[in-house]
């Protein structure tokens, strides 16, 4: 998160950081490692999609009476990142370095901008507006059960 006065905070930076370290080891050829730390990554990223998509956006929807307000086009981005990492899971498996890295190259540039949409505008706009529902969305989001993920990705 850019602003520490956001109460919405998200760890997109650890996402960013493991396919940068993703692509280190497919330049070495290490993949054991690329496959231990891309799964890392699904896994996360699989709970921080739920948080947002079950949890985040309907508060903001409900509040603004906006459902297909900027939520819609953050949900489409995350198909879409989706529908890229089960390309990636399957590019990995040629251990086709040149490839693999231009693969997760695409990948990281997609989630950095859907993560600056959210940082720079969405977040900081929902933190405001879901002010005065903080303690229960905080809630939320600490006891939310990911295993009961309505998007289920296959992979």
């Amino acid at each position: 998160m850019h602003s520490t006065n956001n109460w919405l905070i998200h760890e997109h930076s650890m996402y960013e950081r493991l396919l940068s370290r993703c692509t280190e080891a497919v330049e070495t050829e290490d993949w054991k490692t690329v496959d231990s730390l891309f799964k890392r990554m699904i896994s996360h990223l699989k709970r921080h999609m739920a948080l947002e998509e079950e949890v985040l956006y309907p508060a903001y929807e409900a509040e603004t009476h906006a459902p297909q307000g900027p939520t819609g086009a953050l949900r489409e981005e995350h198909d879409h990142i989706v529908r890229l990492i089960k390309d990636m899971v399957r590019v990995i498996k040629t251990r086709d370095s040149d490839h693999v890295i231009e693969c997760l190259a695409h990948l990281e540039k997609q989630m950095i901008k859907h993560h600056e949409k959210e940082e720079d505008i969405f977040l900081p706009m929902a933190s405001h507006i879901l002010e005065a529902k903080r303690e229960v969305i905080s809630r939320q989001l600490a006891e939310f059960d990911a295993s009961n993920a309505a998007r289920k990705w296959d992979i």
